[in-house]
C-alpha cells in the first residue's frame, strides 16, 4: 500500500467539501482554481479519484509479460533446409521467409517482435509514470491535509448545506471559507495537472514506435501444391 492509498480515503471528506463548495458557491472570481477547472475539466475529488485507482504494479506485470514473450519469438528459429522439394516445398520456404521477416529481430522496431519490445519499454515507462503521479498527487493530499485551509474548512460552516448555511455563519467565516476551498482545490488540482503533463509526455514519446506491424502476405509461388513432393535425403 502506498501514500496515496493510505492518505485518499483520509482526505475524502475534505475534497468532497471543496467539491461542493466550487459546485454550490464557486470561488473568488480571479482564483487560478478556475483555469485549473476548466484546463482539466474535472474537479479536485474526482482528480483524486482518477489517481488512486491507476494501478502501476499491474500495468508494470504487464509489461514483463510482454518482454517475455518478444524474447520467446525472438528465439524461434524457423525451418528452412527442407528435406524434401517440389511446389509445396517451394511455398514453404516462401512462407516461412515472410514470416521471418515479419517477425524480425529484436534490435529493430521493423517486425512484430521490435515492436514488441518497444510496446512492453512503454508499458514500463506508463507503470512508472502512474507511481510518480501517484506519489506527487499524495504529497499533495499531504499537505493539504495539514493546512490552514483545512483547519478553515472543518471548524467553519458546512458548504456543502449551500447559501442558506452560509449566511446564518458569523461574519467573515462564508468568505474564508470559500477562499480555503478554492485554495485546496486549486493545489490538488495543480499537482493533477502536472502528473497528467508527465503522462502527456510519455505517450509523446512513444506514439511513433507503437504502430501495428502489418503482416505482408508473399505471393504464392508458381506449380501446384498437391504436386508430387521429392525427398531429398
Amino acid at each position: 500500500m502506498d501514500a496515496l492509498a493510505r492518505l485518499e480515503p483520509v482526505a475524502r471528506p475534505l475534497l468532497d467539501e471543496v467539491d461542493n463548495a466550487l459546485a454550490t458557491l464557486g470561488a473568488p472570481a480571479e482564483h487560478p482554481v478556475w483555469t485549473l477547472l476548466r484546463t482539466l475539466g474535472t474537479t479536485p475529488a474526482d482528480a483524486v479519484t482518477y489517481f488512486a485507482d491507476v494501478q502501476p504494479a499491474v500495468v508494470g506485470q504487464v509489461a514483463a509479460a510482454l518482454r517475455a514473450q518478444a524474447e520467446t519469438y525472438d528465439g524461434l528459429d524457423l525451418p528452412r533446409d527442407l528435406d524434401w522439394s517440389g511446389a509445396a516445398a517451394d511455398a514453404y520456404r516462401v512462407q516461412a521467409a515472410a514470416l521471418a521477416a515479419h517477425l524480425g529481430p529484436a534490435s529493430t522496431g521493423d517486425g512484430m517482435v521490435g515492436r514488441a519490445v518497444a510496446t512492453a519499454a512503454f508499458l514500463q515507462d506508463t507503470a512508472d509514470w502512474m507511481g510518480a503521479a501517484r506519489d506527487r498527487v499524495a504529497r499533495a493530499l499531504a499537505e493539504v491535509l495539514g493546512s490552514t485551509q483545512a483547519v478553515t474548512l472543518r471548524t467553519g460552516p458546512a458548504l456543502g448545506s449551500g447559501l442558506a448555511g452560509l449566511t446564518r455563519a458569523a461574519e467573515g467565516v462564508p468568505a474564508r471559507s470559500l477562499q480555503a476551498a478554492a485554495d485546496i482545490g486549486a493545489f490538488v488540482l495543480d499537482a493533477a495537472a502536472e502528473a497528467w503533463a508527465d503522462g502527456r509526455v510519455v505517450l509523446e514519446r512513444w506514439s511513433g514506435e507503437l504502430t501495428e506491424v502489418a503482416f505482408r502476405a508473399p505471393a504464392p509461388p508458381g506449380g501446384r501444391a498437391d504436386a508430387t513432393v521429392r525427398l531429398t535425403r
